[in-house]
């Protein structure tokens, strides 16, 4: 399979994740506070340790010092994107509901595109960074559903709607892919810059986004920051044995 398409298939993979998570509480299942908790934090620990130890060195062999821009830049740009939708992660119950109209749902759906995109860069460079980018947008694309779902539900919509709503931004993870398959044959500066842009979301996410959710209530247990761990720790291993 060539590289195009295993990112695309790695893209709808992950779209495919986001609408099962979103599945949860659209038929009224329950993971439970603790078990949510449990999955936002080792998604956290999966998100932060593959920015860290696999995408930013791979964005600085490519792009040098150029590189910190690029991981600034997506960092910065999920900030502001955030705090103008005002909508974020949250838990299935007890959800604090920010409006959720046109702008949220863009908020929303170019996020998910950045998913996309990080598999698409990241594969481009290197298929292996591509397989553990993948894994980390996966592990992220469940909880991820379990939110845009809950939210939306919390806000009146109806069931129906919610479903094709979900549908439609859960498939924006392809559209990043293509998005990203344009820098194929691109020069190592601009592979790079892009990739460090990934590695800035996945910053911003797993530490503003993950962390504080997964720590809300359930602050006391030591089984969230042991899955923060081993989240990071299983990445840091794939680093350093596939680096």
């Amino acid at each position: 399979m060539s590289s195009n398409l295993t990112s695309l298939f790695l893209a709808t993979l992950a779209a495919a994740f986001t609408i099962a998570g979103g599945s949860l509480p659209l038929v009224r299942k329950q993971l439970g506070e603790r078990g949510i908790s449990l999955l936002v934090a080792f998604s956290a620990g999966v998100l932060l340790s593959a920015g860290i130890n696999d995408m930013f060195p791979e964005s600085f062999k490519l792009a040098s010092g150029t590189a910190a821009i690029g991981v600034s830049a997506g960092f910065l740009l999920l900030y502001l994107i955030e705090k103008v939708t005002m909508v974020h992660a949250c838990r299935e119950q007890g959800c604090k509901v920010h409006p959720f109209g046109f702008f949220a749902l863009v908020g929303i759906g170019f996020h998910t595109m950045l998913d996309g995109f990080s598999i698409a860069v990241s594969g481009e460079a290197r298929a292996t960074l591509g397989l553990v980018v993948a894994f980390a947008v996966l592990a992220h694309s469940l909880p991820s559903g379990v939110s845009v779902a809950s939210v939306m539900l919390s806000s009146g919509y109806k069931r129906s709607k919610a479903w094709w709503v979900l549908i439609v931004l859960a498939l924006q993870a392809v559209l990043g892919a293509v998005v990203g398959l344009f820098f194929a044959g691109a020069s190592d500066q601009a592979l790079g810059i892009a990739i460090g842009l990934s590695a800035g979301t996945f910053l911003y996410i797993s530490t503003s986004d993950l962390l504080p959710i997964a720590h809300e209530t359930n602050w006391r247990d030591y089984n969230v920051p042991a899955a923060f761990t081993l989240g990071f720790g299983l990445m840091l291993v794939t680093a350093l044995l596939l680096g």
